[in-house]
């Protein structure tokens, strides 16, 4: 049984023929099933207890990283897979699961292909993709040492899954996530007649990291969750192995 919860913006006439195409193409498919349409009325925690409480096996999102990071942050840890139909924008997450169109994702949760996929829990929330700052006064403590933002940094994140086209492996399943801090980029015209430090010339930096805390140097800074939320230092950051069920494509940015 499937339930599909839409976000209050799918309603706009904007997306009327989109999602009369998705239902149309989940009814082919025989997956159609219990429809919810968010509104002020609708409350999406009352939806997520009702499909737990019925034993649902699938809660599917429709709409954009807004919509999963909501109903993600309400199943964590619970017996239910989590599906996508990406509608609207931004979908970050949705294409790093390998769901490139909400046409796509219809036969890729027919399909139902499940990973069990770390969650990361800050503060009292979770974060499925990254925390992520280009502020330098942010400070990494690991508990028995901790890394400052150099200078020469241009961002730093932590990250579940690498959404950046970074040079790093990050896998969402294998109970770590990459505490990163990246160089401001140097043109070649730059580095031709520019002297580097050492420190500016060092490459992207990778931490290993299962459990830590975001503290800062002055005054407390942002830390964007997920491209989406901002919250301001310290933050509790700790890994959860996979807690969180989810749909996923074949042409997903892992393993």
């Amino acid at each position: 049984m499937y339930y599909y919860i839409y976000d209050i913006f799918t309603a706009s006439k904007k997306y009327q023929h989109q999602i009369l195409k998705i239902e149309g193409l989940l009814a082919e498919l025989g997956i159609a099933g219990k429809s919810f349409k968010l509104n002020v009325l609708k409350n999406l925690e009352d939806i997520i207890e009702e499909a737990l409480a019925s034993e649902i096996q699938n809660i599917i999102a429709v709409g954009n990283d807004q919509t999963v990071s909501k109903i993600a942050n309400l199943i964590v840890g619970k017996n239910i897979v989590m599906g996508i139909i990406p509608v609207g924008e931004p979908n970050i997450l949705a294409n790093a699961l390998g769901i490139k169109s909400a046409e796509e994702a219809v036969s890729i949760v027919s399909a139902r292909n499940v990973l069990k996929l770390d969650v990361g829990k800050i503060n009292e929330g979770y974060f499925i993709l990254a925390v992520e700052s280009n502020d330098r006064n942010a400070i990494f403590d690991f508990k028995d040492y901790n890394i400052n933002a150099l200078a020469s940094n241009e961002a730093l994140g932590v990250y579940n899954i690498n959404i950046n086209s970074d040079e790093f492996q990050s896998d969402p399943g294998d109970g770590i996530m990459e505490a990163v801090f990246k160089p401001k980029k140097i043109s070649w015209f730059g580095k031709l007649f520019k002297k580097s430090s050492p420190e500016e010339s060092s490459g992207t930096s990778i931490f290993p990291v299962k459990k830590m805390t975001v503290r800062h140097k002055k005054k407390p800074i942002n830390i964007t969750i997920d491209r989406q939320r901002v919250l301001k230092t310290p933050l509790e950051i700790e890994v959860l192995p996979k807690k969180l069920k989810m749909i996923v494509g074949k042409k997903r940015v892992f393993e």
